[in-house]
């Protein structure tokens, strides 16, 4: 038995199976959403031009370097995780419309999960691993 937010929750092989299943397609999820918004916000370009695949992997160099991805003013290192791309990402992703995640249990998401931003901001570090 495993006491979670105080619900008591038992914890059998198929609940594992479930919420690994659940946690892998929110991932995969999260992913996606934030592939294009982290493209749009930084000002990734899509081209096949080796100057502009050049260009991306630069910029996305740049923001791996000390994590300034995950400031305000990323280019002042100001404002550590209050960029408006983890805000973007986290509605994008469970507040879109009345019938998402954030919203129907909004209990849970007030205040913000430690675990969610750490979620998001993983996710946009991952992208730029895979971009260089």
């Amino acid at each position: 038995m495993s006491k979670i937010k105080g619900i008591n929750v038992k914890l059998t092989p198929s609940v594992v199976k479930m919420l690994l299943t659940r946690t892998s397609q929110v991932c995969g999820e999260l992913k996606m959403k934030m592939h294009s918004l982290t493209a749009s916000f930084f000002g990734f370009r899509m081209s096949n031009s080796n100057s502009v695949i050049r260009q991306n992997r630069d910029l996305a160099e740049s923001l791996k370097d000390g994590s300034v991805f995950a400031f305000k003013d990323w280019e002042s290192k100001k404002g550590i995780y209050k960029t408006e791309l983890l805000q973007l990402g986290i509605n994008i992703m469970w507040f879109a419309n009345r019938h998402d995640k954030g919203i129907i249990y909004h209990k849970y998401f007030n205040p913000m999960p430690v675990e969610v931003i750490v979620l998001a901001l993983t996710t946009v570090s991952l992208l730029f691993l895979y971009s260089s």
